[in-house]
């Protein structure tokens, strides 16, 4: 967890995100508090437990390397939707995710998904039709295919014990800023913290991905666009099997949620109402240790693309 924690890089907070948009002014300019979380190396790190895999012979890139985009040609690297390449210099390196402007790897695994977009188990043929493509991957690199450690009907028996998961890591993290509030001032707070409207929601967009790493929501008034009310409840929470750094994304929430109590008073609590531990600053919880230690006993890793869909 200490990794997490990390320094910050630059902001990647983007100022529209599908159809959600700033068409309500902010009083302040606030979102330099929440600045966005760093992708980290070990973010795209591989996970066996996620993937069927071959791994293909080492390669003697070129000096300077040509890049895969070059080698495999646009058209199949686009075609790669489920499919996924992991690289490495050298034994001693992790193998982390490459994509189509990454230098050609001396070490490279080819990966299939185990449980894709369909919410469905992979059919043993379909995991044949992989070896296939991981074939002509291994002909356009000129590299040997490995003998592989697993055949398809393994895969296929470990791709439906995980979609026998699904559900299991629907854990939320959750706190609330309790007190009486003007849905205006509210939606206002969220604005000035640089979030986007979701409906009668916000999301703060602050890590990669085209999802909210965190939403807020009020209670028992919506934060609908106009809103007029009172609010005794604003919740903020977040699915830690969906980002791919859980402890940042606590840290930035309890952050969200000290700059609301300043603005509008309150005090901040679980949803349950009892007082959190002064470590959520560091983006330490029990109840999210727990959450994580859930998934990655279950070999996955928070944020991994297979992990997200067993939510």
């Amino acid at each position: 967890m200490s990794n997490e924690l990390a320094p910050d890089g630059p902001e990647l907070q983007p100022d529209l995100m599908g159809d959600f948009g700033n068409e309500e002014a902010a009083s302040e300019e606030a979102s330099h508090l929440l600045p966005a979380i760093r992708e980290l190396p070990q973010d795209k790190e591989f996970v066996p437990a996620a993937f069927f895999s071959m791994r293909l012979a080492d390669g003697s890139p070129g000096n300077p390397p040509r890049t895969l985009g070059e080698l495999l040609g646009a058209s199949l690297f686009q075609s790669l939707a489920d499919v996924h390449l992991f690289g490495r210099a050298a034994d001693s390196e992790p193998w982390l995710e490459v994509e189509a402007v990454s230098p050609e790897p001396v070490q490279l695994i080819v990966a299939q998904e185990l449980f894709g977009v369909s919410g469905q188990p992979m059919a043993e043929d379909d995991l044949g039709m992989f070896e296939m493509v991981a074939g002509r991957i291994a002909k356009l690199l000129k590299r040997d295919k490995q003998p592989m450690t697993e055949n398809a009907a393994g895969a296929a028996a470990r791709s439906a014990k995980l979609a026998a998961l699904k559900g299991r890591f629907a854990d939320r993290c959750a706190l609330v800023v309790a007190g009486s509030f003007d849905a205006a001032k509210v939606i206002d707070c969220c604005l000035c913290l640089g979030m986007k409207r979701r409906g009668d929601q916000f999301g703060w967009f602050g890590s990669v991905g085209d999802e909210p790493t965190f939403v807020v929501r009020g209670e028992p008034t919506a934060l609908a666009a106009g809103a007029r009310g009172a609010v005794a409840r604003v919740h903020f929470s977040f699915e830690p099997v969906k980002v791919a750094q859980p402890a940042k994304t606590l840290e930035r929430m309890f952050t969200a949620c000290n700059y609301f109590v300043r603005r509008l008073g309150g005090k901040i609590t679980r949803p349950d109402g009892s007082a959190p531990p002064d470590s959520v600053a560091r983006g330490e919880d029990p109840a999210l240790a727990a959450a994580v230690k859930k998934i990655t006993d279950a070999g996955l890793r928070p944020g991994n693309v297979v992990a997200r869909r067993l939510a």
